[in-house]
């Protein structure tokens, strides 16, 4: 295996995990989502609970949706590093 290869399934290997986290994580996702909003967002949580409470639901079918995404691309991804390190001899 070339190191093109490994980059490859190591990039697949986090779109992955980041798509699980996404897709069935979600209280983690929008837990992080939170503490960096307090941090960066112009209205932070604290500030207005209100808009943060009516918003939860939409936030968390954009994680599934952006989960599922991720989960598809990482699949293809790691499919095709496999399927070209065993039968393309010329793959990376």
């Amino acid at each position: 295996m070339s190191l093109a290869s490994i980059g490859l399934s190591a990039f697949a290997l986090g779109l992955l995990g980041l798509g699980y986290v996404f897709a069935f994580r979600v209280e983690t996702a929008l837990a992080v989502q939170r503490r960096y909003a307090e941090a960066l967002s112009s209205m932070p949580p604290s500030e207005h609970p209100d808009y943060y409470e009516d918003t939860r639901e939409h936030r968390t079918w954009v994680f599934r949706l952006g989960g599922a995404v991720l989960l598809g691309v990482g699949a293809v991804l790691l499919s095709m590093v496999v399927y070209g390190t065993l039968f393309v001899a010329s793959f990376p």
